[in-house]
């Protein structure tokens, strides 16, 4: 094959890849036109996705088709044959590649669970490249006549092992998506953990949750445990929260009185939710004072604190202001002289 030969494949070559890539465009112009119609976005994004490779695509059928309209020597039809097979093999790929990220985008964009979904689709996304890039690679090493069955007994015994290796970190992992799809906490709910451990929830991720607590410090707890254990969550069914204030009065005391000021000094507090009400309750008899409960309601869990520390202070001020007494135990020790016993 002389160079006139090379030169007349070569112009056939880039007349058909200039015709091939000009067509595709005006297909892609075509079909942009019709998806913006749609009111669903996957067809943008397949679209935009499959932009490159039927570009490449078209330079690759006009490789094949000056190769067959040239009188191409046999010794390099081969080479160009399998080159030219690898890279079709490699753009199916590539063209799967794109849409599967495009349909992993728009489902992302579209699914109220966001947050789930910003942690799982990372992995399916991973998963599916490796499963897709091993076919091609196995395709390829077929068309070549490479053994590939003791490659994938290798494959599935390497698995096999590394599952072995790794059981806790896949438990974890596992765990993870469990509580990111059955979502028992979401991040910034306030949990209380099994062992009394409590916090806001910071993050949830593949391996590990983390809970920075009210000493202001960061809790990683590995989700392969927090799905065996008991989660108690503040903020589920809604966000409002109780707090509870314990109190003793004197047995001089009128426990009416003493339940209206109760009462009173939750009002005084803006924290203090108007509906439902707070509530004073005489709850005991107790050894040296009367046992009152008063129960009020905040808007978000982590108020309560801060609110019965504001409680507190305007239930001391009002008891002084009324004159009740908060007692304490008062213990009264008779001494008796020997003469005196005798006596």
């Amino acid at each position: 094959m002389n160079y006139k030969q090379w030169l007349f494949f070569l112009l056939i070559f880039l007349g058909l890849s200039v015709a091939g890539i000009a067509l595709v465009k005006l297909i892609i112009r075509i079909i942009t036109g019709f998806s913006k119609k749609t009111k669903t976005k996957l067809d943008d994004l397949v679209t935009h996705a499959l932009k490159s490779p039927l570009s490449l695509a078209a330079v690759v059928i006009a490789a094949y088709i000056s190769i067959y309209l040239v009188k191409i020597p046999a010794k390099y039809l081969k080479v160009i044959d399998g080159a030219l097979f690898v890279l079709t093999v490699l753009l199916a790929a590539m063209a799967i590649n794109n849409v599967f990220k495009a349909i992993l985008s728009w489902v992302q964009e579209s699914s109220q669970k966001k947050e789930f979904l910003r942690r799982f689709l990372p992995l399916v996304d991973i998963g599916g490249k490796i499963f897709l890039w091993t076919a091609a690679v196995m395709i390829i090493l077929k068309r070549f006549n490479y053994d590939i069955s003791s490659l994938i007994v290798s494959m599935g015994v390497g698995s096999l092992a590394i599952g072995l290796a790794a059981q806790d970190t896949l438990a974890n992992m596992f765990g993870g998506l469990m509580i990111l799809f059955d979502q028992p906490f979401r991040v910034g709910d306030r949990i209380k953990l099994e062992n009394g451990e409590f916090g806001d929830v910071l993050e949830i991720g593949l391996r590990s949750t983390k809970i920075k607590t009210v000493e202001n410090y960061v809790l990683v707890v590995p989700n392969s445990q927090l799905i065996k254990s008991k989660v108690l969550n503040y903020y589920l069914p809604e966000r409002s929260s109780v707090g509870k204030i314990t109190v003793g009065v004197s047995y001089d005391s009128d426990p009416q009185k003493v339940k209206e000021i109760l009462i009173k000094s939750a009002l005084e507090v803006d924290e203090v939710m108007r509906d439902p009400a707070p509530s004073a309750f005489f709850t005991e008899f107790g050894d040296f004072f009367l046992n009152f409960l008063l129960v009020y309601w905040v808007d978000d869990p982590k108020k309560v604190f801060a609110t019965k520390d504001k409680i507190n202070m305007r239930i001391m001020e009002n008891f002084q202001k009324e004159g009740i007494e908060i007692p304490y135990p008062i213990q009264t020790i008779y001494l008796r002289r020997k003469n005196e016993s005798k006596n």
